[in-house]
């Protein structure tokens, strides 16, 4: 299959660039794991391509980083000689660190950091490997050092690009989410804050592209399939990417290397945002609270809780359409501590729904949610509003799961009604990483999820956070991660979403302790279309 995405890009430079994209050969002399054959013609047909201005190989070179292996790559490599001379930069992947590898990697290859600059573009590569684990991790120096370069003043006009092997988010067709970055959040956060126009990943053998949005432009993120490794996920098998910067346009191509199929097209636009001030004594449409991680006790009973002191808070403000408890009601889901909340969430003189997270699924503890909380999977909707709890939990562990057919119910629902309603979907299971935290997300299916969520007609995701609250936009959707009332290493916060009949999404977040508010998100969603 070929995929071509094109995208516009602000500015007026007359940009003329090429970047070939090759990742995860895993070269090796023995085993099943490399396709000799995929990687010979598709070097031959890399060499064909005219006007390249970089090649790029996004990493795993090698199956296990032998010395035999790096030896057998030179070998392999000797069939690249494309017909445009120019540069072959090279990411170090998880299996060429392996048995050591790293050290091979930078005697027979290059350096596992890499830089490329003209005076139209910037790119830059950075190590993302843990050696002889399948994860990986960017680490706080790299990324303050990549910060560092990012905000150069003469880049300020480029367009800058970041590679490193290992998936930034989940991506759909890849199983298990696993081998993540463990920074990922903190990675995030500093990509968007500073302007990186195109993230490049390889890693999880399968294409695909996001769209990625703050409050104040778009970020996209391309991860590359697999050039020669038999391990290829679902029906891609192997592909090697273009993209070709032409003026103001950005343009991605994912070619077959054995097989021959149709062209997709689809066109797309980065953007810069200015979103509208409020009017004075203006309304919103509607306004959700999120909260999460209460972790009722038994002793919740003899002293102020955070819980109480966040419904004091949420009755203080005016006309909310919804709260949403986005899980982890009790601490230890013992029957006691589900008969408590239930008296403390009387007390909420709006509308609520609440999913369960790991700590309320102990054993029996869906018996006792059943009987005082409500539906596992609960529903609010009226006349503006069609919002769904999701239980994304498994009994008695902290791996969390939603499942194809529950997901398919769910969205064929959301199409039956096109949009004359604001949609919202909350789940345990966070779908994005979040800054000051380690990124392990336990939702097995969360590529999948995150994936038919962000490209469907949903205006808002709600999802528990470990840390700080956090928010973005992938695509369509709005993912908001927050409302965390432990108050341990992070202070107590609820957060406050107001949307407009015009699509305005203003995210505020509201610290218990202080009763100091601020946004930390804006966006402009399609609604009531």
């Amino acid at each position: 299959m070929i995929v071509k995405e094109d995208i516009k890009l602000n500015g007026d430079n007359n940009r003329n660039k090429r970047i070939v994209i090759i990742s995860d050969t895993h070269i090796t002399p023995t085993g099943g794991s490399y396709n000799e054959k995929a990687f010979n013609k598709g070097m031959d047909k890399i060499n064909k391509i005219k006007d390249v201005t970089l090649f790029l190989h996004l990493g795993d070179l090698t199956q296990n980083g032998t010395l035999l292996e790096y030896e057998y790559v030179l070998d392999n490599m000797e069939r690249f000689q494309p017909i445009s001379k120019a540069p072959l930069l090279y990411l170090i992947g998880n299996h060429d660190a392996l048995n050591v590898g790293y050290l091979l990697f930078e005697e027979f290859i290059s350096d596992r950091h890499f830089e490329f600059e003209d005076k139209d573009l910037y790119v830059i590569g950075i190590d993302s490997t843990k050696p002889d684990l399948p994860g990986g991790i960017i680490h706080h120096n790299t990324i303050v050092a990549v910060k560092k370069r990012l905000k150069m003043p003469e880049r300020k006009n480029k367009l800058k690009v970041v590679c490193f092997h290992h998936q930034l988010i989940p991506i759909p067709n890849t199983g298990k989410e696993r081998s993540a970055i463990d920074d990922s959040g903190d990675m995030l956060q500093m990509l968007l804050d500073n302007k990186a126009d195109l993230v490049l990943n390889g890693h999880r053998h399968i294409s695909n592209l996001y769209r990625i949005s703050d409050s104040n432009k778009d970020l996209y993120i391309f991860n590359s399939g697999t050039f020669s490794c038999n391990k290829t996920r679902y029906r891609e098998l192997f592909t090697y990417a273009i993209i070709d910067i032409l003026n103001n346009h950005l343009n991605f191509r994912v070619f077959p290397i054995l097989e021959q199929t149709s062209t997709r097209e689809i066109n797309r636009k980065i953007n810069f945002y200015s979103t509208r001030n409020l009017s004075q004594g203006e309304k919103p449409y509607c306004k959700f609270i999120q909260v999460s991680n209460s972790l009722i006790e038994e002793q919740s009973t003899k002293s102020v809780t955070n819980f109480d002191k966040a419904i004091d808070y949420i009755n203080d403000i005016s006309d909310v359409d919804l709260v949403v408890h986005a899980g982890n009601l009790t601490k230890n889901s013992y029957k006691e501590e589900f008969r408590i909340a239930k008296e403390k969430l009387k007390k909420i003189k709006y509308p609520y729904i609440i999913v369960p997270g790991y700590t309320d699924s102990h054993p029996e503890a869906w018996k006792y949610w059943n009987h005082y909380i409500g539906d596992l999977d609960p529903l609010y909707e009226n006349y503006k509003i069609y919002f769904k709890g999701i239980n994304s939990t498994t009994l008695d562990s902290k791996t969390g799961f939603i499942g194809r057919k529950k997901m398919h119910k769910f969205l064929e629902n959301v199409l039956n009604f096109s949009h004359k309603k604001i949609f919202g979907v909350c789940c345990f299971h966070n779908l994005i990483p979040t800054p000051s935290s380690v990124w392990r997300t336990e939702l097995i299916d969360s590529g999948d999820a995150l994936s038919q969520f962000a490209r469907s007609q949903i205006d808002l995701v709600l999802n528990s956070t470990p840390s700080i609250s956090f928010n973005l936009k992938i695509d369509n959707t709005v993912f908001c991660s927050g409302g965390d009332l432990r108050g341990k290493h992070f202070e107590s916060k609820i957060i406050e979403i107001n949307i407009y009949r015009d699509g305005l999404l203003i995210i505020i977040e509201h610290n218990l302790d202080t009763r100091f508010k601020r946004v930390i998100g804006k966006y402009n969603i399609n609604i009531l279309t």
